[in-house]
């Protein structure tokens, strides 16, 4: 029963937890943060895009590395590399975008909360992936 998290399910499930992970996680807390919407409106669908984005980059990054091993096998600081990767990979693809300024400033601020940001979502899908193949067991056992 486990060994589906290491197949396309658990790659489904690892882009659907970035998804929900960045668009209510960090847009709940930026939510909080611009409770008026001075400077967006809809936070949590905002990031739910690049959340998809970046599970798609992650499991992919992922698989490719990682091939053998689930995603609940990798120790938390591989999945933290991965994670990185990732976020820069979203800050170069947000700049080619046009998202933020030129500066050289804003370029390394862009860089610098993907990355952070990548990280956390990457270790935070690790933890729940790891709590969900802990509970696989009684799932079973419930099915029948």
């Amino acid at each position: 029963m486990k060994k589906w998290l290491t197949g396309v399910c658990g790659t489904v499930l690892m882009i659907l937890t970035w998804t929900v992970g960045w668009g209510l996680g960090f847009g709940g807390l930026m939510e909080l943060y611009d409770p008026s919407g001075r400077i967006e409106d809809v936070w949590p669908m905002v990031l739910a895009i690049p959340g998809f984005i970046g599970g798609v980059v992650f499991s992919t990054l992922f698989r490719t590395a990682e091939a053998p091993c689930g995603f609940d096998e990798v120790s938390l600081g591989r999945v933290a590399t991965w994670g990185v990767v990732t976020g820069l990979t979203l800050g170069v693809l947000g700049i080619a975008l046009g998202v933020g300024s030129d500066a050289p400033r804003s370029v390394a601020t862009m860089m610098g909360v993907t990355a952070g940001l990548g990280t956390v979502a990457a270790i935070g899908s690790a933890i729940f992936f790891r709590l969900l193949a802990r509970q696989m067991p009684a799932l079973a056992e419930r099915m029948g």
